[in-house]
Formats: C-alpha cells, sequence, structure tokens
C-alpha cells in the first residue's frame, strides 16, 4: 500500500488526481493540502503529488529536495523544459502535464511502487549504450560480464535488449533452452536455484544469460512493464546485471536506463559518432542523471588517429573512463569460436581492456552512488517541448 498526499491550491485539481488515485487502487490517500507548509511529517508517507510552476519552483523543490525515503511526482499546465529539468534534478520522480490523465498517472504510479518495494535490493545493473550502431556494445556487454565474473566470482547475468536479436548468444555458442515467455511465467517462484535453471550458463561459470525477448510477448504498450518485471526479477538472483540495450533512443531504452545503476556511453574517434555523443550527455543532463552514473568509454581506438583522446575529453567536456582497443583479428576470433577474447587470447591487449574495465567497476562503490530515478514519457514529453 502506497501513503500519499496531494498538495494543489486548486480544488478542482486536488478533487480530480484524488479520484484517480482512487480508481487505481493500492493508494492510502492520507491528506489533501493546499500548500507544502501544512506537511508537517513526512515520515509515514510514501508519495507527494504536488501542482509546481516557474514562480514558485525554486520554494517548492528547495523543501522537495530536503525531503528522504518519499517519493515526489510534479504535475504543472507549464510546458516548460526547464522545469522539467530542474524538477527533475530536486528529488522529484515524475513530472507529468495537467490535466492529469489516467493511463499516464497509473505508469508513475507502478514504477514507484516498483522502488519502493525493491529498494533494499542491492544488485549492480550496468547499461552498455550508444544511439549509433556498429560501435561494439555486444562485444563489451559479453567480454564485461565474463571479466566481472572471472574476477570476482560474482553470480552475473547478461540481459540481451538489443535490436539484434541473440548477437549475445551467438558470441558465447549458446542456444537458449528455454524461451523469454516460459521464463516471464515463472518469475513468482521462490526457489532460486529453480529459477537460475531457467537461464542458460556458459559452460560451468557463473555467468547466465538472459534470452533476447520475444517480440509476440512485448507488443510496445507493455514493453516497460515486461522489462521492468524481468529486471526485478534477475535483481533477487544476481550481484551484477550486464544490459546490452538497443541503439534506439525512445521511451522504452530511457526506461531502461532509469533502471541502470551504471551506464557504460561507447563512442568512436570520429567526428560523427562524438557528435551523436554530445547528444546523449545533453539528453542525460535533461532527464537529471548523475556525472557519475555515466561512464565514457572509447571503442575501436588507434594509437596514430588524427583525434586523440584529449581530443574528444575536451570536445564532450568529459573524461574517458577506459578504452578497448581496435584489434579486429582477436575479436572475430572470438566470436566465431563463441568463446569471451579472455578465454580465447587472454594476453591480448584487447582482453586485458575488457579486463581493466571490469576490475575498475568492480572497485565502483554502488552503494554511494545517487540512484537514478524513474522519469516515465520524459523523452516524449521534452521532445514535445521542442528539445
Amino acid at each position: 500500500m502506497i501513503r500519499a498526499v496531494i498538495i494543489d491550491k486548486n480544488k478542482n485539481s486536488r478533487d480530480s488526481i484524488s479520484s484517480l488515485l482512487n480508481e487505481i487502487g493500492g493508494i492510502n490517500l492520507v491528506f489533501c493540502y493546499e500548500d507544502f507548509d501544512s506537511l508537517k511529517n513526512t515520515e509515514e508517507i510514501d508519495l507527494v503529488i504536488f501542482d509546481i510552476n516557474s514562480k514558485e519552483s525554486e520554494k517548492l523543490l528547495n523543501k522537495v529536495k530536503n525531503i528522504k525515503n518519499t517519493y515526489f511526482i510534479a504535475t504543472s499546465y507549464e510546458i516548460n523544459s526547464e522545469l522539467v529539468s530542474l524538477a527533475l534534478k530536486n528529488n522529484v520522480s515524475d513530472f507529468i502535464l495537467k490535466p492529469v490523465i489516467k493511463p499516464i498517472l497509473v505508469a508513475s504510479i507502478e514504477k514507484i511502487r516498483t522502488l519502493k518495494e525493491n529498494k533494499t535490493n542491492f544488485a549492480n545493473i550496468i547499461s552498455v549504450f550508444s544511439n549509433k550502431g556498429g560501435v561494439g556494445k555486444t562485444s563489451l556487454a559479453v567480454n564485461l560480464a565474463y571479466e566481472i565474473v572471472k574476477n570476482s566470482n560474482e553470480k552475473v547475468c547478461l540481459l540481451d535488449l538489443s535490436s539484434n536479436k541473440e548477437d549475445a548468444c551467438v558470441f558465447l555458442n549458446i542456444k537458449p533452452k528455454t524461451n523469454s515467455e516460459y521464463i516471464l511465467s515463472k518469475t513468482d517462484e521462490s526457489d532460486k536455484e529453480l529459477l537460475l535453471s531457467f537461464l542458460d550458463r556458459y559452460q560451468n561459470t557463473n555467468l547466465y544469460l538472459f534470452p533476447t525477448l520475444n517480440e509476440d510477448i512485448i507488443p510496445s504498450k507493455y514493453n516497460i512493464k515486461t522489462v521492468n518485471k524481468i529486471i526485478t526479477f534477475l535483481k533477487n538472483l544476481f550481484s551484477y546485471i550486464i544490459i546490452d540495450t538497443s541503439g534506439i533512443v525512445d521511451e522504452n531504452s530511457i526506461n531502461i536506463l532509469n533502471n541502470s545503476d551504471l551506464i557504460l556511453l561507447l563512442a568512436l574517434e570520429n567526428m560523427s559518432s562524438i557528435r551523436n555523443c554530445q547528444k546523449c550527455y545533453e539528453l542525460f543532463d535533461n532527464i537529471g542523471y548523475d556525472d557519475d552514473k555515466i561512464k565514457l568509454i572509447i571503442s575501436r581506438y588507434t594509437k596514430n588517429s588524427q583525434i586523440t583522446v584529449d581530443d574528444i575529453e575536451k570536445t564532450v567536456s568529459k573524461k574517458v573512463f577506459s578504452m578497448i582497443p581496435n584489434n579486429y583479428l582477436t575479436l572475430i576470433d572470438a566470436i566465431n569460436l563463441g568463446h569471451p577474447v579472455g578465454e580465447v587470447n587472454p594476453n591480448s591487449n584487447i582482453a586485458k581492456a575488457y579486463r581493466d574495465i571490469a576490475v575498475k567497476i568492480l572497485n565502483i562503490d554502488f552503494s554511494g552512488l545517487p540512484k537514478i530515478k524513474y522519469n516515465h514519457g520524459i523523452y516524449n514529453l521534452l521532445r514535445r517541448m521542442g528539445e
């Protein structure tokens, strides 16, 4: 049960949102207030839905950002990208345009419900992302997952959500024994060993693979819900979840990144890729991601490139986290053999690079990282605003 409060000067607006909350169910509407000053104690409150506008935003958000362990949904009649970005950077979980409609509110409530139910779960979720194809996302996702297992012996799941079907399976020479639809039907099982048996395992290691989702069970309107269900399921089984994401920037991919503790952003040493990298950083900044969540990795780098690492860092105003050398022959040999690079040629420069990234990630204190909040529909909202 979510204990909620509505704060809105407009009585009609309060009544409308109150009516929608009653229809949704599973919510205890504790009280409705006209202003924040009436909200004295938040210890027993899970959710605050409040009205915001540009004129009063600074005053309201100063109060919001100092309230811990409570989720906030801001509502407003203003279509203002600066207001949205400011709210999301100050402890607001979601921003909904007025008049509030039921499907949007339902989606926001469901995501907050998921956060509330799983906030004691400490599985580390890492997404490998680029909005440009052919940069080596799957190569990094597969080899990173393997190296984390090898260097920690933690249980790691590789979640294949890329647009290229079963690439991860090919890289590990795995033929999925169980389809994703069957696995999803078993997510309520409590026996962890039974649940692990549904997943494909790479040889005798602690590396497991969740296969590419079947398109027939995730039509677009259910995609977000399905992915969230899978991530919740996997968080109960693994220490690390490595997600090979789609290169398409849409509401579904933003949802995956929202679920992630760390985002590995890949770029190549060319101006087209670097410009795309800049666009990604602009999007992440608008959504409100903390800089510590984004790690820039240069893929397929060459020592004699006309564009240096210094050039890239100056252009995007970000530090490069790591570099993966352009060792095509070793990588292709590994793919053809269906093994990680670290097994095929552990002394190669590319294997050492994957190992270096894994060790750096294992040394990150994930508990100290600010959590990325669920910003439902933010991509479409920003697009409507002309961002």
